[in-house]
């Protein structure tokens, strides 16, 4: 049987019921009682869903910051509203990744093979989309923290240090990281450059 907090929208104690009651009544002691009950198991909810800590703890702020304005009005348990209200965060916060990591290989990939000025013409044109797509799913085929890394290089320009901030790694852990994303993104590229452009292999940045 699953537990209270395990991330069950269905699962709610008297007291849970009470507490939405409160809310309802516009008591202004229960929006603290509120974030005291269920931020953490928000953040679970949202955790498992991200992966990723700090990203989990801003669904759940903005949860509580919209909460005075919400639509909530009893109908389902107030649990379930704010369980609902997380996974819809996270999948919020989900897009936006898959959309900044989208944009950002194909900054790479644009990076990574420079468009030839000299390739004039429809061919020309089109062998350059085809080599730069070719690079953005090669770059998909590249660990993902050795693609974080790469993306931080060869798109943003940051150095060793600024990448071992950004990541909260050693710097050291960079380098290795830097060279062996180098070497996976070379062995996906290898194949497709030689089928698009033979003799224009090269060792990406």
């Amino acid at each position: 049987m699953a537990r209270p907090g395990t991330g069950d929208p269905a699962i709610h104690t008297v007291d849970d019921a009470g507490l939405g009651e409160r809310w309802l009544r516009g008591d202004p002691a229960a929006l603290p009682e509120l974030h005291r009950r269920y931020r953490r198991r928000l953040e679970a909810v949202a955790f498992r869903m991200l992966g990723n800590r700090a990203d989990a703890e801003d669904v759940v702020q903005r949860i509580f910051l919209r909460l005075p304005e919400a639509a909530y009005r009893g109908t389902a348990s107030l649990w379930s509203y704010l369980y609902r209200a997380a996974v819809n965060g996270a999948v919020g916060v989900l897009r936006a990744r898959r959309r900044r990591e989208a944009a950002e290989l194909v900054l790479a990939a644009r990076a990574v093979f420079e468009p030839d000025p000299d390739a004039g013409g429809p061919e020309g044109r089109v062998l350059e989309g085809e080599l730069m797509a070719a690079v953005a799913r090669a770059l998909l085929q590249v660990r993902p923290q050795h693609r974080r890394v790469l993306v931080l290089r060869i798109v943003w320009g940051l150095g060793n240090r600024e990448i071992a901030e950004q990541e909260g790694i050693p710097p050291a852990t960079v380098a290795t990281w830097l060279r062996r994303g180098r070497e996976e993104l070379r062995r996906a590229l290898a194949p497709v450059l030689r089928d698009l452009a033979p003799g224009r292999e090269e060792e990406p940045p």
